[in-house]
């Protein structure tokens, strides 16, 4: 069972920064064994991010020196949402299940859409959010905007555009170095996308999700 403990972000415009500073101190733990809760209270979660994630590895260097990246994929976690204070299993909230959920209930919502696009840029929510069908707005963008975050440090920054204490590369399971990538604007077309496409043509196009 992992540890839970509460981690307050104190600047949005900061959080990449702030989450290097934290869980750079964890990487020697074992995979999974802290779940920090990121939104929401440890008494009440909404949100928490599981670390060491399963793509945490330290390199294994034939001649290191002092510049040496002795660390693939450092910030890897998984997300995790809550339901009254309870996990929900993480095959049951995953990025394709909000695809799918905001393709069913939200796509035609303007106000929805407008909170999505803030999110994307800024990583805020707005306080007050629409009501509607399908999984609850708050719990939705909450979930993304992790996911985001996470496909961020895992596609996108570098170590030191994250100002990370710790030297790390990106790199696939086979321990091939990886160029940088898109990280959230992917999924973010993924959703802009359904907005002029079926569900089952998004799918094709971007076959990820």
């Amino acid at each position: 069972m992992s540890k839970k403990i509460g981690l307050k972000i104190r600047d949005s415009k900061a959080i990449y920064k702030e989450l290097t500073k934290i869980l750079s101190n964890y990487r020697e733990r074992p995979q999974g064994s802290l779940l920090f809760i990121v939104e929401g209270t440890k008494d009440n979660p909404i949100i928490g991010i599981r670390y060491p994630g399963m793509k945490v590895k330290r390199r294994i260097l034939k001649k290191p020196n002092k510049n040496s990246a002795l660390w693939a994929n450092l910030y890897d976690f998984e997300v995790v949402a809550f339901k009254d204070g309870k996990e929900i299993e993480s095959n049951q909230f995953t990025f394709t299940k909000l695809v799918d959920n905001f393709y069913e209930n939200k796509r035609g919502n303007k106000e929805f859409w407008k909170c999505i696009n803030e999110l994307y840029k800024n990583n805020t929510l707005r306080a007050k959010l629409p009501k509607i069908k399908g999984i609850d707005s708050k719990l939705f963008l909450l979930m993304l905007k992790w996911i985001w975050i996470q496909e961020d440090f895992n596609y996108k920054f570098s170590w030191n555009e994250v100002d990370s204490p710790v030297r790390y590369v990106l790199e696939t399971r086979t321990g091939t170095r990886t160029s940088k990538g898109a990280g959230r604007a992917k999924s973010f077309a993924a959703i802009i996308l359904l907005n002029y496409f079926t569900l089952k043509e998004v799918k094709k196009i971007i076959p990820a999700y």
